[in-house]
């Protein structure tokens, strides 16, 4: 019970934090950005920083989300639970390219709401103090009740 208690705030900052963005796929590619000081970064990853900082790039959102999700869900070289954190980050950020493109059909609406936590869970992953220093500014914090 504890944990989803702590979960549904997680979502419920997660939300919040999204909603107070006034360029949210920009934030969204700051905080991938952040991400990448310790996983690296592999094509996919280049290629949806570079959607997330070019409004010309944003109806690119579902191709290359699909790039992503194909690598994902790629059993030739399975993911660490780490490294599958930091892909269902940079999923979240093209979907927001896609939904702020105004290009159909639509990925949830809900969409943005799941970066802040996928960052938590991704910080929570390791004990690296300057990547939890990066991802905090990134972010522009961390929930202060979970």
């Amino acid at each position: 019970m504890a944990e989803l208690q702590a979960n549904e705030r997680l979502r419920i900052w997660g939300r919040n934090l999204f909603q107070q963005q006034q360029e949210p796929v920009v934030w969204a590619g700051r905080v991938l950005a952040a991400a990448t000081r310790k996983t690296g970064r592999p094509p996919e990853i280049d290629e949806v920083l570079i959607l997330a900082e070019r409004e010309d790039q944003w109806p690119r959102g579902r191709e290359v989300f699909d790039r992503i999700r194909q690598r994902s869900l790629s059993g030739e070289d399975p993911l660490t639970e780490e490294h599958a954190l930091y892909f269902a980050l940079a999923e979240l950020v093209a979907k927001l390219a896609h939904n702020a493109a105004g290009q159909r059909p639509p990925f949830d609406h809900d969409s943005g709401w799941r970066v802040g936590p996928t960052a938590y869970h991704l910080a929570a992953a390791t004990d690296d103090l300057e990547f939890h220093a990066h991802l905090t500014r990134a972010l522009g914090g961390w929930p202060q009740d979970i």
